[in-house]
């Protein structure tokens, strides 16, 4: 499937304008749609479209499948096709399996197991005070150059749910985050080790889940990383926040979980065999 005809069924499947799904199919490498040819109200063969999908290039984990299949008698059989397509020309891959866009069953049928989940927290702004590692510093996005902010972001590539990183990624604005909300750890050679990004939006705080370069996970960055974006959250007069997860471990929800948040959204991350 073309990039255009890609990016026109990602429009349908998430029932929004073109231009808001373009960036989606620009970042995938290869692209598939399933359609059941039926016959039409003239008697000629027509082609119904099933579903879509592509695959965005994931740096440890193979390549995660985007799209979906729409409802149907053959919702299944479609999502079968796709991910049989999907692995033959990348090999691993992963899904988010909503449900809606992707249902898990075939992908279990197929061997693919639970490996991660997307979340999402909500609760009052936490109160803890961490103190950052020796060796670590702790700024807000906008006080850091272009270099660090590109280095910390990366630190998330190794986790599975988490596409490479595009520099752009690094630029004030990117998101819609707040760089003077969101902090960045850098080492004391200035590199950048860990990141939190967030934003006021409704008078809520949105924030990222911590990354954290895997040297510094057995330390306490990614609790100082959260706890400065939390101070900046009610230094601004926000008390309540929302945060979101992309194949956290068990370990980081338990302490999301004892800091007071609470999952109110889950989608389980289905990995290839």
């Amino acid at each position: 499937m073309s990039g255009e005809g890609l990016t026109t069924a990602l429009a349908a499947l998430y029932d929004a304008p073109p231009e808001a799904v373009a960036w989606m199919a620009d970042v995938c490498t290869a692209a598939w749609v399933a359609f059941e040819v039926q016959s039409g109200e003239d008697g000629e063969p027509r082609e119904v479209v099933l579903g879509a999908a592509g695959t965005r290039p994931s740096p440890a984990h193979g390549a995660e499948l985007l799209g979906g299949v729409f409802s149907g008698p053959l919702r299944e059989g479609a999502a079968l096709a796709l991910a049989d397509a999907a692995r033959a020309e990348v090999g691993r891959a992963y899904v988010f399996a909503d449900g809606h866009l992707f249902p898990p069953e075939p992908f279990l049928t197929l061997g693919w197991r639970e490996t991660g989940a997307y979340r999402r927290l909500e609760g009052r702004v936490p109160y803890r005070h961490v103190t950052p590692p020796d060796g670590a510093s702790l700024l807000a996005l906008a006080d850091t150059p272009h270099a660090a902010r590109l280095e910390a972001l990366r630190t998330y590539e190794d986790r599975i749910g988490h596409h490479a990183v595009h520099e752009d990624a690094a630029r004030d604005g990117a998101g819609d985050f707040d760089a003077h909300v969101s902090v960045i750890a850098l080492d004391d050679q200035g590199r950048g080790i860990g990141v939190c990004r967030a934003a006021i939006e409704d008078g809520q705080g949105r924030v990222d889940a911590p990354g954290v370069h895997p040297l510094w996970r057995h330390t306490a960055l990614r609790s100082a990383l959260l706890n400065e974006v939390n101070t900046h959250l009610r230094a601004r007069g926000v008390t309540q926040l929302s945060m979101d997860s992309w194949g956290d471990t068990p370990e980081d929800l338990a302490h999301d979980l004892k800091w007071g948040l609470h999952v109110v959204d889950e989608t389980p991350l289905l990995s290839s065999p």
